[in-house]
Parts: structure tokens; sequence; C-alpha cells
């Protein structure tokens, strides 16, 4: 087997906007950069076959960003789209998608040439005590954590992967400087541990974060929480794995259905939004997620028809499998995708490839504002799921 990997910066220059919240301060330019965001690439290759992870510390990447990305990729490394992933690691309060497509290529070229005879390593934990399910701290979630690396012969590290999964966001809403928050934060913790600056990705996070936890929503917060779950991770030890050829298989579910059906539905969930922001009792948090109601709700009045493609792609390694997903997966939905690989290890990549906004568990709609802003009803997604274990088994 053999692995290479490099790094690139995605700081902005000039004048430059954050994603990820809808505020009044957001709509104003960012005001410096309190760390650098970066794209990660990592490219395996074991027999006659390739893929590539690509790792963006950005909010997230639209099916037209990842797909002409994705395409120049595949010319330039000979790769085939099935067999690169471009995930993002969802911070909010990094710049928008639209200008590292450039960069990533640039940074692609140099891969091949980096190549090195590796063997795999990969270290399992469960980390608890600093994020759970934000729609109450005693519903499940998926605490399971993966480190995987790739070691040349003489020691040191050719590329690495690390898997946690909770939203990248400690620091708050009207924070303005440039951050790649928890998951870059715990990447640069990690990375002189592991022996270089992993490929970091989420999976099913969309209703995981610190928010029970918390202390603050500051940097020195961002600080303490990327350290704690670092050092989670390092209380643990590596072990060998032998990874066999990865091969690839394509799930497509295509959303359509006509959305006029759940106009006042709509209509009452925003006129609630409405009140919250109205009350002057109303908690700042709870206020932040009404802005981002209204938004969603009153978007979601204008179209009436839905339809989208749902792309999962499952890419095998023999005994461990990843399963991207295009979105933000509830954590219980994680686990269901996981239990369908009762021989192998299987770690979800969220946010990859696409980004279809929340895909809620049937028992938590109303629970929280993720329910208001998914585009698909109550049990869609179960349905989708159902559709796509049945192909798992063909």
């Amino acid at each position: 087997m053999k692995a290479s990997s490099t790094i690139a910066k995605i700081t902005p220059q000039g004048v430059f906007y954050l994603d990820g919240y809808l505020n009044d301060a957001r709509q104003l330019p960012g005001t410096g950069v309190h760390d650098d965001p970066y794209a990660v690439l990592l490219l395996v290759e074991e027999g006659t076959t390739r893929a590539l992870f690509v790792g963006l510390d950005i909010c997230l990447a639209s099916l037209s960003i990842t797909r002409g990305m994705r395409a120049q990729l595949s010319q330039l490394l000979g790769i085939p789209d099935e067999l690169i992933v471009v995930s993002t690691t969802h911070t909010h309060s990094c710049p928008y998608a639209d200008f590292v497509s450039g960069i990533v290529v640039q940074a692609a070229s140099t891969l091949p040439e980096r190549l090195s005879e590796v063997h795999a390593e990969m270290l399992s934990t469960h980390i608890r005590g600093w994020y759970s399910n934000r729609n109450s701290a005693d519903k499940p979630f998926d605490d399971e954590a993966y480190l995987v690396r790739f070691v040349r012969t003489d020691g040191t590290v050719a590329g690495a992967m690390q898997n946690f999964n909770c939203h990248s966001t400690v620091v708050g809403a009207h924070n303005m400087l440039v951050t790649a928050d928890l998951q870059g934060t715990v990447r640069a913790e990690l990375a002189p541990w592991v022996g270089c600056t992993p490929y970091a990705f989420t999976g099913a996070s969309g209703d995981l974060g610190n928010r029970q936890f918390r202390k603050g929503n500051g940097f020195e917060e961002l600080k303490r929480v990327s350290v704690g779950i670092a050092a989670e991770f390092m209380k643990c030890a590596f072990t060998s794995v032998c990874l066999g050829e990865p091969s690839v298989r394509e799930f497509v579910h295509q959303v359509d259905y006509d959305n006029r059906v759940y106009f006042p539905t709509y209509e009452r969930q925003l006129a609630e939004a409405r009140a919250t922001l109205a009350y002057d009792g109303a908690s700042a948090d709870a206020k932040k997620l009404a802005i981002t109601e209204v938004s969603k709700l009153s978007a979601k009045l204008e179209q009436e028809h839905v339809a989208f493609p749902i792309v999962m792609r499952v890419i095998d390694f023999g005994p461990l499998a990843f399963v991207t997903f295009p979105g933000e997966l509830g954590s219980v939905l994680g686990l269901r995708i996981k239990g369908m690989f009762v021989d192998k290890t299987c770690i979800v990549i969220g946010y990859a490839n696409d980004a279809q906004g929340y895909f809620v568990p049937e028992d938590d709609f109303g629970l929280g504002y993720e329910s208001f802003v998914t585009k698909l009803p109550p049990g869609g997604i179960e349905t989708v799921l159902d559709e796509f274990e049945e192909w798992l088994n063909r």
C-alpha cells in the first residue's frame, strides 16, 4: 500500500464574508483571521486503485462546487469520480467555498510524487463528556471516534484520517474572525502526536454539539474543548490493520414530492419563530435559532416542488469501509448505517460531495430547529435508509 498527503491554506485574501450563521453581524465583512483554515488531501493507493479524500475547512460545499472539483481532480490524477471524496469540516466561521477549487487542484498535483510505501494503523475510542445530542443530553448519540494513519517503513507518517462526530461550532455566532473551530483545532492538537496533519471529517453530526458542556463561546473555550477531545484520543494506542484494494458502490435516491402539502405546517412554525424574535425574554441561543428558522421556513414557502438526489457511496477497504453522506444526518441514523456492516468497521463521512441540509430522525421532529429546516418530511430519511440497506445486501 502507498499513501501521501498534503495541506494548503485556504485563508481568504482581501474582503471576505463568513459562512455559517444568519444574523446581522454576518452581513458585514469578516474582521481578521484567528487561525488559518486548510484543505487537507490524502491519497491512498493499493494495487492499481487510488482513492482521494479532500477535507475543507468551510461550512458547506454544494453539489455544483464539489462536482467541478472532483472532475478536475479525476482528470489530473486518473482517479474515477466515485473514489474521490470532498467533505467539509462544517466550521461556521470560515469563508464561502467559491475560491477553493484552484487551491485544491494545485495541491493535489504534488500527491503522486509524494507516494510512499506504508502500512495502516487504526485507533478507535469513545468520547464522552465533551459533546452530546444537543436536543437532550439523555438522548443517544454516536460517541465513536477513530484515527487511521499510514506509516512509512522508517516510522514517519505519510497521511492520516481523523473522525469524531460533533458540530464544529464552539465559537459563537457573532464571531467575525476566521477559525477552523472545533474539528480544525482538534486536528492541530493531534497533528504532532499522530505524525502529520490528518484529513479531518465528522460523520452523522446533525444533532450533536457541546451545548450541554459549554463554559463559554470564545477562543478560550475552543482551546479547552479541543485539548480535552484530543487527550481522549491520545489515551489510546494504534494497532495494525491490513487494508485491501478499495472498491466502490454508489447508491442514489431521487427525492421528489409536492411541497405545498406541508405549507400549513411551515406557516405555523414560521409564526412561532417570529414570536420568539419578538419576545424580549427569549435567550440569545433561542433568538439565534429563530433567525435561521425564519430564513429557512420562508424559503420553504416559496418552493412548491422539492426534487434533489441523495447520493451515498460505499468505499470499501476490506476490514474498513467508509460511507459518504451528502448532508447532516441525525446521530442515530449514522449508527443505523454503521450497524449494517456487521463484519467490518464502518465510518460515516458526513457533509460529503454535496450539502443537502439536515436529515432528522422521525422521533426528533419538533425537538429542535433542524426539523423545521429539513427537506424531508417525518419518516422520509428512514425510508431512504431502508432502501439503502436493501441495496447494500443485494
